[in-house]
This record gives C-alpha cells, structure tokens and sequence, in this order.
C-alpha cells in the first residue's frame, strides 16, 4: 500500500508517513472507499459564533445514505455520533462553527473550502455558492431545511473539487500531500489517498512542475521603441470624447457627461504640453471631489499621450485596490472605448503594473524549500498554496494567493527579494524578471508610491526610464516617502539576519557532505562554515546588551514600557548615552567579524570545482542577499547611536520588541530633487489635496514648486445627500464623560439606522472601550457590534459589516480611507474624535517645530486632510444618502473647527443638542427614495 504513495517522494517524506498517526488511518482505510459527512451549519445573526441550526447528510460516492438536522448548540454532540468515524467535509467550518465543533473533530475534517484555494487560489473568498458556480455545481433546492441543503451542496463542491484533483497528475498531488503533511494539514489524508487512486493521470513531471513549462509561459515582449516627435493631446479632444454624444456614451448605456471630469482631463491633457506656447509639459495639483472619475480624466489623456508619442507614462497609486481597479477595468474599458474612435490605432497599446521583489515568487528559492528538511508547518503551508498555482500563473504575484500571518513571513522567504541572479531568470523561468520586461516594453505602467519612492533609494534602477508621471491617492506621498526615505531595526531584524546566515552555512555544511569533491577541499570548505559560524553567538549577545541598555535608558525618560521615546540632542547629552556608545561599538566589532566570514566562505564557494554550483548557487544568492542587507543594518544602528544626521528624527520604539527608528525630518527637498524637477510632466491628484480650499499646505510638505493648479467639486448634490450633525452637548475628548457619551449616542443611531453604522476613532484603546458598552445593549436588538482589533482583521471586518443586514462598525486608521461598503450597508457615518496627530508623536512633534504657529499651520491642516478622508466614506456614488455625525464637540466650540467645516462638500449642517438631533437622523433616513 505504501509503495505507489511513495513513489516520486523523498525517502524522507516515506519516513513521516510512517511516523504519522493519520498516515496509518490512510493504510487500514482508503478515504475514497468510505462514507463522507458533508456539514453546514447557520449561525447567530451577530456572527459571533452559536449554531441556530446544523445539518449533514451521509453520502458514499453519488448515494445519499442518511440525513441529520437540528436546530439548536446540542446538535454538535449528536452529530459526532451520526458521523460515526467518518470524514467530515464542510465549507468554511472553522468560522461558521467555532468551538461548537469540537466533539465532531475526532472524525476528521476537510475544508472543501480550503481544498478549492489549493487548487484554484481565486476561490479563497468565494462563499459556499460562489464556489459552486464557479465549478458548475447546481444547487439543490430544501426551503423546509436550508442547513441540509447547503450540506447537500457541500458533498456536491467536494465531488466536484476531488475530481478536479485527479487532473492535476500524480506527480504533483505527491508533492501536495507531502507539504499538507508538513504543514500538519488535515487535507494530507485525502490529497495522498486522490494521488493513489487510479483516476489520477500520470501527466507532468514528477513533483508537479517544469521550469521549462514556466519559461515558455512567460513570453519576452517586444521592447517598446523610440519616441516619436511629440505630438500633443488637445483639450477639445479629450472634451469631445467625454461628451454626451461621445464614443464613451455610446459605450456605456447610462453614462452621463461630468463638467468636472472634462475640465480635469482638459488641465492634465495641457500638463503633458500643447501646441501653444503658454502650455509647455508642467507639473499639476488637481483635487477631484468624489464622484467626478479622476481615473478616467487622467488616464484618457495619459493613453492618448502615451500612444501617439510612443513613450511612457507611470501611474502610482497608494492602495493596492486602486491599483487593481486600474489594470483590471478602468483601463481595458478605456481601451475598449478607444478602439471605436476613426484615426486611433490602440491595437499597439500595452500597459502593465510592476511591484515590488517581494511580491514575486523565486522558482528556485521555492525549490529549494520545498525540497530541503528545515521548511516550518507554515512555510509548508504556503508552499502548498502555490503548487497548483504554480503550474497556471503568468504573474507568479503573491496577489492572487490568499496569504496572511506567518504564511507572508514564509512567502518573503521565497520571493524574489534576493540580488543575486539565479538559474530561472538565465533559464526564463522568472516572474520578476518576466514583469521588469513587461514594464520596460508597457506605453502605461502602474506602480504603487512605495515601489516609486524605492526607485529613488537605488537610483533608479527598479523601473524603467520615464518622464511623465502621474500620482493619484497623492495626500499619501509624504507619509510614504517617509516611511521609505526612514529606518526601522529591531530585535527580529537582528534575530532575522543571524538565522538567515545559520541557515546558509547549515545548507553549505550539508552540500559538501554529499559532494564527491576531495577530502582536504571538504576540509578547507568546513573550516570556512566553522568560523562563520562562531561570530553569530556574539553578536546575538552584544545586540542584546545594547537593547537592554537602551530599554533601561527610554525607562527613565518615560515610566511605561509602551509607546515611542524621541532621541534628540539633549537626550544624546546625557551621561548615560556613553554607555550606549560602548555597547554598539561592542556589537559593531562582532557584526564586523561576522561579515568577514560570511565573505570568506562566499569566496570559499566560488572557489569550489564547478559541477558543485548547480547546489551552491541558491546558498551564494542566499549570502550576496545577506551580505547587503547586513551591511544597512550596522549602517542604520551606527547613525542612531553614534552618527546621527542632524535632519533625521530618531526614536525608540517600546514593548514586546524594541526598535531603532529613523526618519528624514522633511522629504520636501529630496522629493523635489529626485523626483519632480528631472521630470518634464508631474500630475498629483486626489479627492483630499486642499484645506480650506488652497493647495499650499501639500505644496510645502511635497516640495512642488510653481505647479498648475485646478480644484474641483463633486458633481454630487451633497445638500440633499448627506446631513451633517453637530452634537454641542457631547463632552471632550478628555472629559472622564466622553467615553459613556459615545457609546450612548451610537447606540442610540444604531437603533435609529437599523445597524448600518460605521463609527471612525483615533484609539484602539477607545475602541474596545466602546464596543465593551456597546455589546450589553445591541446584540439583544438584533445590532452586531463588529471592532477593530477584537473582531479579526480590516479585510475580514468589512466582508462581515457587508454581509450582515445590521450592525455597527468600529474602525480606526486603516477605515479612515481607500473603504468603500456601498450605502446599502452604510448609513450612518460617525467621527468619534478629531483626528490630530498625537502631539508626542517623534516625527509629528520634530516636524512641528518647523512652524512658528504648529497648531494651526501644520496639525489642523494634517487633522483636516484625514478627516476629509473619513467623511469621503459616506457618499460614494450619485445616488447615495446618508448622515455624518460628529461626537468631537471642539468643531463647535473652537475657532479652528471652522478650518474643518469649510473644508468639507457642501452638506446639509445641523447643530444642537443630540436629542434634538436624533429625530432628525430618522427623518433623513427616511426620506430616501
């Protein structure tokens, strides 16, 4: 029974077959020959776990041998008795039943869900019915018992799923089943019994992928040529495509012409320079009111552009959604448009989006993993994940995977993220260096603002050359620009670097064991890993020592062992920082002798006989990689402790793991230099550009000089749509009362808006202290209370505020923009609290020394630029309605709230106490049509 599992798998694989309990089931009792549950199971309205009402029907190949319905928590202990020892397959089961699913576990269970994510990676978000569409499954019909049925179509996704696998060879569900059972996966049982079983083909190598199959995949494109003689895109143009009567209009059956979509597309089309003379290419400011189409207007001209002077233009983004947005529909439809249009050829037209190394899988680094002894359960798993996907991908981009956790953490590992170059980009086979060339031949290219801003830290040798450049989400910039332009080191990054290294002379060790080298080389090559080796327990140790120095002199700045301690000149003044000086100038000398060895043994492995490089060259990618990150590492501690710029802020970062910080004071200057002035073309834009109604305060914090300059509403009837409600009875933030007065007045707009509420704070802390109110009251009314930080992640928060009919969002930064819920869900939108920085903040507090008014010249205008943003979340398309309200009482009662009232749309304002105003949120709400 063992043998054909065996075949084409390591003699290491057969072992922890062996070993393993769930391996001996699989030999006494084949699981395509036994009887199958199939579970499905409701849950409470709130989704916070709880079953209303379970059923499971007991099939045996397409028989249907016994139903099981029940309808209350108890279910789950008869149900473990219905299953009888049989396998359990259900969609999903972790999230839809909790804890409640524990006594069915001794049965053994199969996520059809998480089976259809290996096989076919788009699925990972389909719910139970989506993925049956999607693999042609009809569903059956049961009104009476709606938890049968579902269980029914759960046996019916599985039949579909098991016979999908068979197709992938067995080569392939070998190499599956080894990595689920390193990965501790349940699915090991099935996925090793589907590659014995005789409807399995034998197609495709063993181990399930070619990297020749991979190489003729992925197609060299043409380059994309010289640039013609420029030829302008004229406002009349691009005004007479977007017209009423338009080739858009013609395309798009309910399209309606937007005076400010072609007064935006008019100025960026004059940014790229016209025929007269006063429209030389310049740079350009454009706030575009939600609504209008920024995408279109900018990338109509930028096509037209692009296309007719065979050059390219970039287009960053801050989120990857928008970028998504981008590549899948906005511009395809344009195109698509375009196509119709007499005299415009866009046949020749290719664009592309190019990210980041990280983002793209090394072929060989996987292999590598995949085929070696150390790869963790989790680095397993995320192997899996991508072996069928390997072998359809034309990407090879982490995108299309659903990874999260340590599984990230297992990807970076086996990303393209190295410097060395490898034998699959000689061969072909590598998908970063398939998406560089995709780049370097694309009119259009969209990248994201941190692979923009990387560019400029290597010298522009991550994208290719351009000279038109437009930036949408641009009130991101400077806080990107931060980041990239900054340093983080921490205790992990240390940790990080010593095992990275370990596990280079590890794999070197293990290399020259197998060689048939001769012996005084293998001798010579194991005193190089040796001394190699002996450097990393000190450095450990003397990185410890300065951390610990440095947690004892943050103490005494600040008495908890939380938050952000900023390292100015006076702190560096003390006598205690001598001491500090000592122990990096400790950790330096050991960090030193460190790389000296890693350097010695990297020569040792270039020197050795060439039929070895086929096996070192992964281990030399490994340590050029280490040899360079490492090196940045000293570079960032030594400029915090001992060379410290005078226009970097520097800070220290407490808790669970310290961190050197560093970060420019102003990225002004280097953005101007590096990034606008070499470019005849810059467009900057977005829905939250000015405050009060002036770009100057984007001006300065970007360093754009002497730009064009064009603000634009919504095209929105924002008076009619949205009403605006301005408690002045709610306490201030500081008031001990505050935290009672919100979570009383959003219980009291839950109620009103039947749940459909989102609630925006600036804290974790008062989230929790909210929604802890918040639950002793709602659940009981049908309301779930959803909280960030409590409640799962942004991503999984959203796809259960949309998917409940009621309930109450609490959110924090990351809700603040880029969210988009539909006003079905959302109809009540609250502020909790003014978003200003916190004043201790290391970078916001060093950047507010540069004003001689800080409060108002730098904080109300960053607080007013967020909380446009938050307000952005309520209006999104023209026929929405909604109501906003504001629980910070200081928009009323201080005269710079009136910076925030004058920088919002036009919205209907009431003021008064909030039981005035609570009738009339329901009148609002109820006037919708």
């Amino acid at each position: 029974t063992l043998t054909p599992c065996a075949t084409g798998v390591r003699s290491r694989t057969v072992q922890r077959m062996t070993e393993s309990t769930y391996r001996m089931r699989l030999l006494s009792v084949h699981p395509l020959d036994a009887p199958v549950v199939a579970l499905a199971a409701s849950t409470r309205p709130d989704g916070r776990g709880g079953l209303t009402a379970v059923g499971a029907v007991k099939c045996h190949g397409s028989r249907e041998l016994d139903t099981f319905h029940a309808a209350d928590a108890s279910a789950m202990t008869a149900l473990a008795g219905f299953a009888d020892g049989s396998p359990i397959v259900a969609h999903g089961l972790a999230d839809a039943l909790g804890d409640d699913a524990a006594s069915a576990m001794s049965s053994g269970v199969w996520d059809v869900r998480d089976l259809a994510e290996l096989l076919t990676p788009a699925s990972a978000d389909d719910s139970l019915a989506q993925l049956a569409e999607r693999l042609g499954v009809d569903a059956p019909a049961n009104a009476d018992r709606p938890a049968v049925a579902d269980a029914r179509l759960t046996y019916a996704v599985y039949l579909a799923l098991v016979k999908q696998a068979q197709t992938l060879g067995a080569g392939l569900l070998r190499r599956l089943a080894d990595l689920l059972m390193r990965a501790h996966s349940p699915l090991a049982d099935l996925v090793f019994a589907l590659a014995e079983s005789p409807a399995a083909t034998d197609a495709g190598p063993i181990g399930g992928i070619d990297p020749q199959e991979i190489a003729r995949r992925l197609e060299r494109p043409r380059s994309l040529g010289m640039p013609k003689p420029t030829k302008p895109v004229t406002a009349d143009e691009v005004r007479r495509l977007l017209a009423d009567d338009g080739p858009f209009a013609q395309r798009f059956r309910r399209y309606e012409a937007r005076d400010e979509q072609a007064e935006m597309a008019e100025a960026v089309a004059r940014a790229f320079g016209s025929s007269n003379a006063d429209a030389e290419p310049h740079h350009l400011l454009v706030e575009g009111g939600t609504g209008i189409g920024k995408s279109v207007a900018y990338l109509l001209p930028a096509v037209l552009f692009a296309l007719r002077n065979n050059v390219r233009v970039v287009v960053s983004t801050n989120t990857i959604n928008l970028q998504e947005q981008l590549i899948g529909k906005d511009i395809p439809d344009l195109l698509d448009v375009l196509r119709g249009v007499p005299g415009l050829d866009v046949a020749n037209f290719r664009y592309a989006q190019l990210k980041g190394k990280v983002n793209y899988l090394c072929l060989q680094r996987w292999q590598a993993a995949a085929n070696g002894d150390t790869a963790s359960p989790d680095d397993a798993r995320t192997m899996a994940k991508t072996l069928a996907w390997l072998r359809e991908t034309r990407t090879g981009d982490r995108a299309e995977l659903r990874l999260s956790g340590a599984e990230l953490a297992s990807w970076d590992r086996m990303s393209a993220s190295g410097f060395a170059v490898c034998n699959g980009a000689r061969e072909g086979a590598c998908f970063y260096r398939h998406a560089r060339e995709e780049a370097a031949s694309a009119h259009l290219l969209v990248v994201n603002h941190s692979l923009l801003l990387s560019n400029l830290q290597v010298g522009g040798s991550l994208l290719p050359d351009y000279d038109y450049l437009i930036v949408d989400e641009a009130h991101n910039l400077e806080a990107e620009a931060t980041r990239q332009f900054g340093f983080r080191v921490s205790q992990a990054t240390v940790e990080n670097l010593v095992e990275r290294l370990g596990a280079v002379i590890h794999g070197f060790g293990t290399v020259m064991r197998a060689s048939a080298i001769e012996e005084s080389r293998k001798e010579s090559a194991e005193l190089r890993q040796n001394e190699a080796q002996m450097p990393l327990y000190k450095v450990r140790d003397e990185w410890a020592q300065l951390t610990a120095g440095l947690a004892r002199f943050t103490a005494e700045q600040r008495e908890s062992d939380e938050g952000e301690i900023r390292i100015t000149p006076s702190e560096r003044a003390q006598p205690a920082w001598s001491a500090l000086d000592i122990a990096w100038d400790g950790f330096e000398r050991s960090a030193a002798e460190a790389s000296e060895r890693a350097d010695a043994l990297l020569r040792e492995m270039e020197s050795l006989p060439p039929e070895t490089a086929p096996v070192l060259e992964p281990l030399k990618g490994e340590l050029n990689e280490w040899l360079v990150d490492q090196a940045e590492a000293r570079q960032k501690i030594r400029s915090f402790v001992s060379e410290p710029d005078a226009d970097t802020v520097y800070w220290v970062g407490r808790g669970d793991n310290l961190s050197l910080n560093g970060a420019p004071l102003d990225v002004a200057p280097r953005l101007h230099e590096e990034l606008f002035a070499p470019k005849p073309t810059v467009v900057l834009t977005s829905a939250t550009l000015t405050v009060a109604g002036g770009f100057a305060h984007v001006r300065t914090r970007l360093g754009v000089e002497e730009p064009g300059e064009v603000c634009l509403g919504s095209p929105f009837d924002y008076r009619n749509a949205a009403l605006l409600c301005l408690p002045t009875d709610v306490p201030e933030p500081n008031d001990p009362r505050y935290t009672d007065a919100v979570a009383s007045v959003l219980e009291r707009l839950a109620l009103v808006a039947e749940g459909r509420t989102m609630a925006l704070f600036t804290s974790h802390a008062a989230i929790r202290a909210t929604a802890a109110k918040l639950r002793r009251v709602l659940p009981k009314r049908g309301i779930g209370v959803l909280a960030q930080g409590v409640d799962g992640t942004p991503q999984q928060l959203l796809a259960r505020f949309r998917a409940q009919r009621s309930a109450v969002l609490l959110g924090t930064a990351s809700f603040w923009e880029g969210v988009d819920v539909g006003n079905e869900t959302l109809k009540v939108l609250v502020v909790a609290r003014l978003p200003f920085n916190v004043p201790t903040e290391p970078i916001f507090a060093a950047r507010s020394g540069q004003y001689e008014q800080p409060f108002m010249q730098y904080a109300v205008p960053q607080a007013v630029l967020r909380f446009r943003q938050g307000f952005g979340r309520l209006i999104r398309s023209k026929g929405d309605r909604g109501v906003a309200v504001v629980l910070d009482s200081r928009i009323t009662s201080k005269s710079y709230g009136r910076t925030f009232l004058n920088s919002m749309p036009p919205a209907t304002i009431v003021k008064g106490r909030f039981d005035e105003l609570a009738p009339a949120v329901g009148r609002w709400l109820a006037l919708e049509p």
